[in-house]
């Protein structure tokens, strides 16, 4: 049985590691700094005979409804199958509890089934509606200033990204001079703030008419 604590700064480099190993990906060391010193981050760890066997990652989403969103949850190889990971998302859940927030998310691929049930089991239903992930690169533009106010732009720093968020996008029902508006916004906005990229998730309906 594996102990799950909050993370530590000298945990930053076996989280790499296995952010590699996994997903192959790479941590932002000052980003994660920045998390387990942050109440509206959080970062666990599990640690099995003194070695991190696996880390989850988590936010506070404010906007348009608060909710905590667990983001990256990666287990290394040699400890996949053992529990470690349902042990991290349902201490991950309890946190999120803790902080009044009683709405949890989280975007798990259609392919992968064993994060599916490992959310499964820790109380977590899946939306029937499969949602298509869009991204828009920076770009140096001048939209139109007005954004309809069900539209939300979520600046996201989390151990591997730097990006903004599009929230409302897909209830707002805007027509296609808006959607393109609420997009060049978003784009214009990343390049001043040097961010990666926006991006939303959108159903199969919409996704045809942008």
């Amino acid at each position: 049985m594996s102990n799950i604590r909050f993370a530590r700064p000298e945990d930053a480099q076996a989280i790499h590691l296995i952010l590699q190993e996994v997903w192959g990906d790479s941590l932002l060391f000052d980003v994660f700094r920045h998390h387990i010193s942050s109440p509206k981050h959080q970062v666990f760890v599990a640690v099995d005979t003194g070695e991190v066997a696996g880390f989850l990652s988590a936010f506070l989403v404010s906007k348009p409804t608060p909710s905590w969103e667990i983001d990256i949850l990666a287990v290394h190889p040699q400890w996949q199958g053992m529990g470690v990971g349902t042990s991290l998302v349902a201490e991950a859940l309890t946190y999120g509890s803790n902080l009044g927030v009683d709405w949890a998310t989280a975007s798990i691929r259609v392919d992968n089934k064993a994060s599916q049930r490992t959310f499964s089991k820790t109380g977590f239903t899946t939306d029937e509606k499969v949602l298509n992930l869009f991204t828009w690169g920076p770009l140096d533009c001048t939209p139109d200033n007005h954004v309809p106010d069900t539209i939300h732009f979520i600046q996201v720093d989390t151990l591997t990204y730097r990006g903004m968020w599009i929230e409302g996008f897909s209830e707002s029902n805007l027509t296609r001079k808006e959607q393109q508006n609420v997009i060049r916004t978003a784009q214009n906005r990343i390049f001043h703030e040097n961010r990666l990229d926006a991006g939303m998730m959108i159903s199969d309906a919409l996704k045809n008419s942008i």
